[in-house]
């Protein structure tokens, strides 16, 4: 079984990090998803716990028709140690075939220097990131197109909205 390994903070997790998510299970049979910073929670950048995170991804994925079966979501903590990074997600992540990535910057840097892994960069195939969605949720914007239904649901039942606005 090829097995791979995505990672992001998903504060909160969106439809750009969905279709990473769909585009990685093109390549692989199986998904680890590492939840980045994974101890921070109630900030201005990382409003939410790494437990909330998973839900929210957890929920998005099923709802879009990708199985249990097919992910396991791992908190990864930060270290604040570029070198020993790849080591350290490798002692908390099972052995996995292939690396993806959302961009060339250093999650792709760190894994090509430090390992033989394969890294692949995915298609940014819907132009959204996290720190917009809260921006736009501070704002009283439009965020609800950013993010799946479930999402959507269990951001409003843990009262997220305030809590991103009160963190400006």
């Amino acid at each position: 079984m090829k097995t791979g390994f995505y990672t992001g903070r998903f504060q909160p997790f969106h439809k750009g990090h969905l279709s990473a998510v769909k585009q990685a299970l093109k390549d692989v049979n199986f998904l680890y998803i590492g939840i980045g910073s994974a101890q921070y929670s109630y900030t201005s950048d990382n409003p939410f716990t790494a437990d909330e995170r998973k839900k929210m991804i957890t929920q998005s994925l099923t709802e879009n028709g990708i199985t249990k079966k097919q992910f396991k979501i791992i908190p990864v903590p930060d270290i604040h140690s570029n070198p020993k990074w790849t080591a350290h997600v490798h002692s908390l992540v099972p052995r996995f075939d292939m690396v993806f990535v959302g961009d060339d910057g250093l999650v792709k840097k760190l894994f090509e220097k430090h390992t033989d892994i394969p890294v692949k960069i995915i298609k940014k195939e819907i132009p959204v990131c996290a720190t917009d969605i809260r921006t736009a949720i501070k704002n009283n914007s439009d965020w609800k197109k950013y993010l799946s239904g479930s999402t959507i649901k269990y951001l409003e039942k843990i009262d997220a909205l305030k809590r991103i606005k009160r963190s400006q």
